[in-house]
């Protein structure tokens, strides 16, 4: 089986103690299956970042990429599988600054955790992947029923179980060094329907379904991220509607031409309304910056597409849940001393201020993150940096990424 190549993101995309085994590094490549079928894209994991020079980061995703991100569900898994609005607290809450020039402005809510002071933020190493509980995973979804394609692969050199199954009814399963995946059938046309695309989430957002709310949707999520092996992380989780009238509309406009006749699902009904839920993993409340984000510009927003945690919800259960990676994180007694937010926010508007053009950037989103990497001694470790969302413009939008200890700018390769 050839899963090790990761199709993820961009272009639309663990066995001790309940959650499998930890390995000693992070895996590199890494498999995401469309129902076996399709390949959203195709990308290497293993990749570092260099720090310091002021570059410019190209807009690279459009408007409707960025448009409602703020407007969705944030939760954080603290007990059972309650789900609470993240706060950030006033002080920072809506930052406004505008350079001297007129050229640079900031005018965002500044995202941290309700319990960051600036100095209490721990340095975390990475002790590998969860891909899921197989002694949970293989009753609630394998056993008992006809599987018309079986792969099982037992560890070996450091790496996890491989489990992969397509059954009768065309429900996939699949477990790997990258973490975990399930579709029914119908969760391929979602995809195809784009209902897990950043470009297409504002039009979904427009849509109502009536079969569930957000909370209600999150925490079906929540809790099948609990039956299969998730229990012990945390995580943010944002919700939106997808309904069968606009993944009908976004279908046609998709696959126009007769080739892609056999990609539609063909007659969309309210049966279908579900709810995209996707989220982010935290530690302490922070979210985390997955390393597949450093792997290309546009795959550093913090949106759907990025996301390591992609569900679909309908009145029909979980259609769609792939969760990866989900790291386990090693506390260290290590703690970083941030520098204050007006430091790190002169930096950006420093680096803006000196490109020569008439262009005019607006600062629309700042937000702290753990972002995994290499670190000065090679091994993977997450560490905090800042996020910014900056608009060229008014119009098309690029994300700048600022190490909080540092100052440094982080160009990814």
């Amino acid at each position: 089986m050839k899963l090790k190549t990761f199709t993820v993101f961009l272009l639309i995309i663990i066995l001790s103690a309940g959650c499998g085994k930890k390995n000693n590094e992070i895996q590199g490549n890494n498999g995401k299956i469309e129902t076996g079928t399709e390949l959203d894209t195709e990308q290497k994991a293993e990749t570092e970042l260099e720090t310091g020079a002021d570059e410019t980061e190209e807009g690279q995703a459009t408007e409707k990429e960025e448009a409602g991100l703020e407007q969705g569900l944030e939760t954080e898994h603290e007990a059972g599988i309650d789900s609470t609005a993240e706060e950030e607290p006033e002080s920072l809450a809506n930052y406004q600054r505008e350079s001297e020039s007129g050229k640079v402005k900031f005018d965002c809510k500044v995202e941290v955790p309700d319990s960051f002071t600036g100095n209490n933020v721990n340095k975390f190493l990475i002790n590998g992947t969860c891909n899921g509980d197989k002694g949970s995973i293989l009753p609630k979804y394998v056993e008992g029923k006809e599987a018309v394609e079986k792969i099982e692969e037992k560890a070996q050199n450091g790496m996890q179980d491989i489990v992969y199954y397509i059954m009768a009814d065309g429900t996939v399963v699949n477990m790997d060094e990258s973490g975990y995946y399930f579709s029914t059938a119908n969760g391929v046309y979602y995809s195809h329907a784009r209902a897990r695309d950043a470009s297409y989430q504002e039009e979904y957002r427009k849509g109502q379904v009536s079969f569930a709310n957000e909370e209600e949707a999150i925490r079906a999520v929540r809790q099948e991220l609990d039956e299969t092996g998730f229990s012990e992380f945390e995580f943010q989780f944002v919700a939106y509607p997808a309904s069968h009238e606009v993944m009908q509309k976004v279908e046609a406009e998709v696959y126009a031409d007769e080739q892609g006749e056999s990609q539609k699902k063909g007659a969309w009904t309210q049966e279908d309304d579900s709810y995209v839920v996707y989220g982010f993993q935290t530690q302490d409340g922070m979210p985390i910056f997955h390393q597949w984000m450093t792997v290309f510009r546009v795959m550093a927003y913090d949106n759907v597409s990025n996301a390591p945690v992609q569900a679909i919800y309908s009145d029909k259960g979980i259609e769609f849940l792939m969760a990866q990676p989900v790291y386990y994180l090693e506390k260290t007694e290590e703690t970083f001393t941030l520098k204050e937010f007006e430091e790190i926010a002169g930096i950006v508007e420093a680096k803006f201020e000196n490109i020569l053009n008439e262009s005019t950037y607006e600062v629309t989103r700042a937000k702290l993150f753990q972002m995994v990497r290499l670190n000065e001694k090679q091994e993977y470790a997450a560490e905090p940096i800042w996020y910014f969302e900056v608009a060229e413009d008014g119009a098309s939008k690029s994300i700048t990424l600022v190490d909080a200890v540092t100052g440094k700018e982080i160009v990814l390769k």
